[in-house]
């Protein structure tokens, strides 16, 4: 039991149990549909944009990965945009909107149109929480190793999302909505419990995945009972600017999952790790492959924050807190 502790607590510093909710640039080459026995469960023949992969290396080597509800978002090109502006009976994609696809809401995946220049708002969120586990929880307590961090895009009114069913057997309604929430969670086997040690040793995907803040809040808030902390994030540079400077930030989240879907589609699964690449690094690197900080060196921008005691001060390091008290969004949404 003491070196179970003793272990344990090495890692400490730089745990974040990222995955109770649950990037190499590769070929736009498309491999052909799975067939028979290569067929893993929760693949989607409907879906063009479903994945059916295998872990290539570690324990796992060989078995299904479990992407049917955890994948990568997927920016979408407009040719292969313009069958669901059809669909939607919308005008055909034109240069400035982003169109991208696995986004997850009412427990299925859908092609997402947003608008240019739509986005009003960008807050980092911080899902703190403790791991159930008595002597855990009591250090949590203290040492607070155990959150979730993701970004939260609002979008302006008039310049609303349009969702557009993903399946292309699925002939239901389009929706509009107004927040969008990115979120890097380990990929693992349905009902298993994440496990930070085996975080590092490559026996969970990544999934950089673009959400609706509606499943957030049925998830994080009602089902789980967590606490979501919200932080909006200042905008740097001239005001006329900052419409530009927000929708770099969302597009900077989906064109890392999109490297990251390629990659998958190519056979090539990236990994989480506890230590060096999850849910509060990659939130971070959102606005790090943006802004140029005149407060930070470049020493300082390459280490990974992945404890979430680092996530508020790496924050206020880079010049990115407002003044503005906002409230948690269990607050906001009662």
């Amino acid at each position: 039991m003491k070196s179970f502790l003793w272990i344990f607590l090495s890692f400490l510093p730089s745990i974040s149990l990222c995955a109770d909710h649950a990037s190499n640039v590769v070929s736009r080459t498309r491999v052909s549909r799975p067939q028979g026995s290569s067929v893993c469960p929760g693949y989607e023949p409907n879906d063009p944009f479903s994945l059916n992969v295998r872990y290539d290396r570690g324990p796992r080597f060989n078995e299904c990965m479990n992407l049917f509800d955890y994948r990568p978002a997927h920016l979408l090109s407009p040719q292969e945009a313009k069958p669901y502006a059809e669909k939607a009976k919308l005008p055909a994609p034109k240069e400035g909107e982003i169109w991208v696809a696995n986004v997850w809401h009412r427990g299925k995946f859908w092609v997402v149109k947003i608008p240019e220049w739509a986005v009003e708002d960008v807050m980092l969120q911080i899902e703190r929480f403790d791991p159930n586990v008595p002597i855990l929880d009591s250090i949590n307590k203290r040492r607070w190793f155990a959150a979730h961090a993701q970004v939260r895009f609002k979008l302006k009114t008039g310049k609303e999302a349009i969702f557009i069913p993903q399946k292309t057997d699925d002939e239901s309604e389009t929706l509009q909505l107004s927040n969008l929430v990115f979120s890097s969670e380990a990929v693992r086997p349905k009902g298993e419990a994440f496990g930070p040690v085996k975080g590092n040793r490559d026996h969970y995907g990544l999934a950089k995945r673009l959400v609706s803040l509606e499943e957030v809040i049925d998830v994080s808030l009602k089902k789980l009972k967590h606490q979501l902390a919200q932080y909006p994030i200042k905008m740097m540079g001239p005001e006329e600017k900052w419409d530009e400077k927000r929708q770099a930030y969302l597009l900077s989240g989906l064109t890392r999952a999109d490297h990251d879907w390629k990659s998958y589609r190519e056979g090539k699964p990236v990994f989480y790790n506890t230590k060096q690449r999850n849910c509060l690094s990659d939130a971070i690197d959102i606005f790090d492959e943006v802004t140029d900080y005149s407060s930070l060196t470049q020493a300082e921008e390459s280490i990974p924050e992945t404890s979430p005691r680092q996530l508020v001060p790496a924050l206020a390091k880079r010049g990115l807190l407002t003044r503005q008290k906002h409230p948690t969004l269990n607050t906001e949404f009662g």
